[in-house]
């Protein structure tokens, strides 16, 4: 993927890093070009790696999203091999024997702070690559997107963890693969391929958007382990699923809403096979 990456581009995706002599940023060029081609291959692929190099005009907000996030990943991958210093804007390269590296717990909290926001470009690349036709028909799509709830950012706006932290999102992705298993086997495999489908290539039908966010609070209660409004979102998902079928013809079809209306066998004197309990 041919993408140039400025002094300026990472000084304004690291602040930190910001120096009037370009240390940093000559160090690291090497690191962000690597971080571009990891991109490519596990996030963008071809259509989204296109769509970035030709997208100045058409999808500049993608650009400066791609931009940041290699820059970041770059700095927080090669930072600690660095002789830092602590300056007044930010951190600068030990260039004489006098000046001391910043201390360990600096550049521990330096870390904490851009792996945070890796995650946080990661979702936001995530959501612009959804309106770049055909990224999601690519393998990427099911490496980086497995279900509904994809992003750190939902961790605040579902699950109730202010200001969440990539530990919050590692702790609690077995629970969003427990959730979306639940509702996969209650609304079926088929439906919830098609939500997916939707959700990745921000062509969301009227009726299902609603859903999809009803699922997204869903995942979100689980995690948050809110009983009460886990049932309670449920029993509004069902509602409106069947309220009216001819609405959600997947659902209507599979495996999902057979199960939901399993006719259990009832145990007739007329029947053949009736069976006497004494």
């Amino acid at each position: 993927m041919n993408l140039t990456i400025t002094k300026d581009d990472f000084e304004k995706a690291v602040p930190s890093a910001r120096e009037p002599s370009g240390s940093i940023f000559a160090v690291m060029e090497d690191a962000i070009q690597s971080e571009l081609s990891y991109l490519e291959s596990q996030v963008l692929g071809d259509i989204g790696a296109q769509a970035v190099e030709n997208g100045a005009l058409a999808y500049p907000a993608l650009v400066q999203t791609v931009k940041r996030l290699a820059c970041v990943r770059a700095f927080m991958g090669e930072m600690r091999s660095l002789d830092l210093v602590l300056t007044n804007t930010g951190f600068g390269v030990v260039s004489t024997n006098d000046t001391a590296p910043a201390s360990k717990q600096r550049v521990d909290a330096l870390d904490g702070q851009l792996r945070r926001q890796e995650r946080l470009l990661l979702g936001t690349l995530l959501d612009r690559l959804f309106h770049v036709p055909g990224w999601n028909t690519q393998p990427q799509r099911t490496w980086a997107v497995q279900t509904l709830f994809f992003c750190l950012q939902q961790l605040e706006q579902w699950a109730g963890i202010n200001h969440p932290k990539p530990e919050d999102w590692d702790q609690n992705f077995p629970m969003v693969l427990s959730a979306d298993a639940f509702l996969r086997k209650h609304m079926g495999n088929a439906y919830m391929d098609e939500l997916l489908e939707q959700l990745t290539s921000h062509t969301l039908t009227t009726e299902n958007a609603p859903i999809v966010m009803l699922c997204q609070q869903y995942i979100g209660a689980c995690i948050a382990q809110d009983t009460r409004l886990k049932e309670e979102t449920y029993m509004r998902l069902q509602n409106r699923l069947e309220a009216d079928l001819s609405l959600y013809p997947t659902y209507a079809d599979g495996e999902g809403y057979r199960l939901n209306h399993f006719e259990h066998y009832e145990n007739h004197a007329e029947d053949s096979a009736f069976h006497f309990v004494g």
